[in-house]
């Protein structure tokens, strides 16, 4: 086929893919079908043209191709099974359920943008000057308004908010996989890459109209950027400095948190490599940052730990109760760490008041993050171990930044079993690399530690499944003390964690008895 001919092709294909995939978002959606389908069909051209071009620069083949429709289709109907199927088995004294709505963020966020849009004549570029009181950054609400102002005046789409997600994590998928394969190897970039399409959080806070999905998806690219800083530094600080700036109306929160990561990541890559007076003066810098930080932010942090702790125990009895017997110098100890198991994989399992939407969608989250955890855990604890030092020195940077990412995510959210994950999730392209370096470091180690981090996480698994079943079918097994279950939890983690030291001592005690 010439030149001429493949473009028609390529012409051709795009346009049946845009037109069927808009005629599916019509179909599920408010409103007449036609206005609904040319809605979507004007976001499916451009957006499936630059996926496509994506997927052709980053030389992935059918692999990378089957991975951005997977990436892309599952967030796009999970988002369309749930605005149709919540309003009937979601829980109805929920007004924003009753629409279809994952979250009361969503609703009330996309409720504003639509009563602007049916009210008030703004402009095109007035939305961007405007305070909102749903949406505390504006991105996301000035996006639904251009949205409904401008492709759907006579109906709530918000499917059309949730089709624009599904395409940015798409579009971030062939950057990640092309950095991994070419850094690093295919192997690890495959699994890598499957990781980022599949994570059950990810699909969920996706399909929610939530800005999840644009933050993931810039930030993957965001991570191609900082991977090949050290090839080609010019193009990678714009594409860097491109995803910064889309990403601040999203949250300036995230932004700040990427900004920090690429300053660590160059400081480490480039800097220290040339003197360790930069190795020390980094150091330094970030010692008297965190300090001035703290004391500049104190006030806010401590307001904002103070309510997300009060909401998490005032919407769970036993975790006030617990807080209460820990005492209040550890309450935000015990909530950070409580909310890493978040979503609690045995509760959910057991937990009896609840609908088969909620069940089925709970159990799907927490077993993603359960089976990420050990190999995640694994990884962030094992870069001390890497013979490279340039690559053990960036590990280990990126390590610690995940490590308090997630910590910072669960006191944030104050161990809730939503916001929690929502926070941890954004950053999935580092969780994927770490849960598939994690993954490949072992197998090529023959390490045994990754199976005691295995087995650690099914003694916690075991006994809290226990628990929480007498918890809720007390009528069946006698309860289960709290406390008694975390004591066996940890006695039998000890044991398991002690028999990756015995190897090495006996191996260093027959040294010492050869030598005499």
């Amino acid at each position: 086929m010439n030149g001429s001919g493949k473009k028609i092709a390529l012409g051709v294909g795009l346009a049946l893919f845009s037109a069927g995939t808009s005629a599916v978002v019509s179909h599920f959606s408010a409103g007449d079908f036609f206005a609904g389908w040319l809605a979507a069909f004007a976001l499916c051209v451009p957006f499936s043209l630059i996926l496509w071009l994506c997927w052709r620069w980053s030389g992935g083949g059918k692999m990378v191709a089957a991975m951005m429709l997977a990436a892309f289709a599952l967030r796009l109907g999970f988002g369309l099974a749930t605005q149709n199927l919540l309003p009937i088995y979601g829980y109805p004294e929920e007004p924003q359920q009753r629409l279809g709505y994952l979250f009361d963020d969503a609703w009330r966020r996309d409720d504003e943008a639509w009563r602007i849009t049916t009210t008030e004549e703004t402009s095109f570029f007035e939305p961007l000057t405007r305070m909102y009181n749903n949406d505390q950054y504006g991105g996301m609400a000035v996006l639904s308004i251009w949205i409904y102002r401008y492709l759907s005046p006579d109906a709530r789409r918000f499917s059309l908010i949730i089709l624009l997600g599904a395409f940015f994590t798409a579009g971030g998928l062939p950057f990640f996989w092309k950095v991994l394969k070419n850094r690093w190897d295919p192997q690890l970039a495959k699994i890598a890459a499957w990781v980022y399409v599949l994570y059950p959080d990810s699909i969920v806070y996706a399909g929610a109209a939530m800005r999840e999905p644009f933050l993931t998806g810039l930030l993957a690219a965001a991570f191609w950027a900082l991977c090949t800083m050290r090839d080609h530094w010019k193009k990678s600080a714009v594409v860097l400095a491109g995803c910064v700036l889309l990403m601040l109306p999203f949250s300036s929160f995230v932004t700040a948190a990427a900004a920090l990561i690429a300053i660590m990541w160059i400081w480490i890559e480039f800097l220290v490599p040339r003197s360790k007076k930069w190795l020390w003066a980094g150091c330094g810098a970030v010692l008297l940052g965190v300090l001035v930080s703290l004391v500049l932010a104190l006030p806010s942090i401590q307001e904002f730990i103070h309510y997300d702790i009060h909401q998490s125990e005032i919407n769970s009895g036993w975790v006030e109760k617990v807080v209460g017997e820990v005492g209040g110098q550890f309450r935000t100890i015990f909530l950070a760490v409580y909310g890493i198991t978040q979503p609690v994989l045995p509760a959910i399992l057991f937990y009896r008041p609840t609908t088969i939407y909620w069940k089925v969608v709970g159990i799907f989250r927490a077993a993603g993050w359960y089976a990420m955890v050990p190999f995640l855990f694994y990884a962030l604890f094992s870069v001390f171990r890497v013979k490279d030092k340039k690559e053990r020195k960036l590990l280990l940077v990126n390590a610690v930044f995940v490590l308090g990412w997630i910590f910072v995510s669960s006191l944030r959210a104050g161990g809730d079993q939503w916001d929690n994950p929502r926070y941890r999730v954004i950053f999935l392209p580092w969780l994927a690399f770490f849960t598939a370096w994690g993954f490949c470091f072992a197998r090529r180690t023959k390490d045994w530690w990754l199976v005691r981090w295995i087995l650690i996480e099914l003694v916690f698994v075991g006994f809290f499944s226990q628990w929480y079943f007498s918890r809720y079918y007390a009528d069946i097994i006698h309860r289960f003390p709290f406390w008694k279950t975390v004591t066996y939890i940890t006695i039998c983690s000890g044991i398991i964690f002690a028999t990756g030291f015995v190897a090495p001592l006996l191996k260093k005690f027959r040294g010492k008895k050869d030598d005499s």
